[in-house]
């Protein structure tokens, strides 16, 4: 009698597990969910620097520092958050000492900016361009962060031999 018990349950273990699966048209994709945005992206830091031959031939030197500034509004662009970035002009004699210092934000700039960059945009960067005659030239842009989208506005900013500074739109950039 155990032989034919286990027997018996020998061919229903065997029997149940050689059922045929149903077999359906269905793909089964798992859900990728993309995870919101955690706190503001920041471009990264940036330094250059340069010299200049500038009024009566004095030698004169030049840093310019980007930073992301935490203490500027945040910028929405393109669902994004940014941090906005300062950027500060060092302008040296050739003996060493300050001629110029001064740390610039999108706000220095917004006189002469359309709505769109005011609001969206972040400072994105400043470049040495001439000196020509009393004024040191410098091009500012301001636009989208996001590297794959070219959104910029660029700004001439001129730097007197007095220290003042203005800024100009720019209709092109010229060599």
């Amino acid at each position: 009698m155990l032989r034919f018990a286990l027997i018996l349950l020998i061919s229903v273990v065997a029997f149940s597990s050689c059922k045929k699966k149903e077999q359906t048209d269905d793909i089964i994709v798992e859900k990728v969910i993309e995870k919101p945005q955690e706190g503001p992206e920041s471009m990264g830091n940036d330094e250059q620097s340069g010299s200049i031959t500038w009024i009566k031939g004095a030698e004169y030197s030049y840093t310019i520092k980007r930073v992301s500034d935490s203490e500027l509004p945040l910028v929405t662009n393109h669902e994004k958050e940014y941090r906005d970035n300062s950027i500060t002009l060092v302008v040296r004699r050739a003996d060493g000492s300050v001629f110029f210092e001064k740390t610039f934000s999108k706000a220095n700039f917004a006189p002469v900016l359309p709505k769109d960059f005011k609001e969206n945009g972040v400072l994105l960067g400043m470049n040495f361009d001439k000196a020509e005659g009393n004024n040191l030239s410098f091009v500012v842009s301001v636009g989208s962060p996001d590297e794959t989208n070219e959104e910029f506005y660029y700004v001439r900013m001129l730097l007197d031999n007095l220290g003042s500074t203005r800024a100009e739109r720019i209709n092109e950039l010229t060599n």
